[in-house]
């Protein structure tokens, strides 16, 4: 367990470090290309469609199990 907090803890002050370092160094990121909606709309009927297949098929094996069990 003390392993872990120091684990942690090493990480969460090199994280600050870092934020503090940035931070006086003004690094401006470029801002990214914004993406054609036409993915947007695909990953969505992708994301939904899957998640709608998942319960379907719980379903339809739910379905199929013998009742006395």
């Amino acid at each position: 367990m003390k392993k872990l907090l120091s684990a942690v803890t090493l990480f969460l002050m090199s994280s600050w470090a870092y934020a503090a370092m940035s931070a006086a160094e003004e690094v401006i990121s470029v801002p990214s290309e914004p993406v054609d909606m036409v993915y947007v709309v695909l990953f969505l009927i992708l994301f939904f469609g899957l998640i709608a297949g998942f319960f379907v098929y719980m379903w339809m094996k739910e379905r199929k199990k013998p009742r006395d069990q």
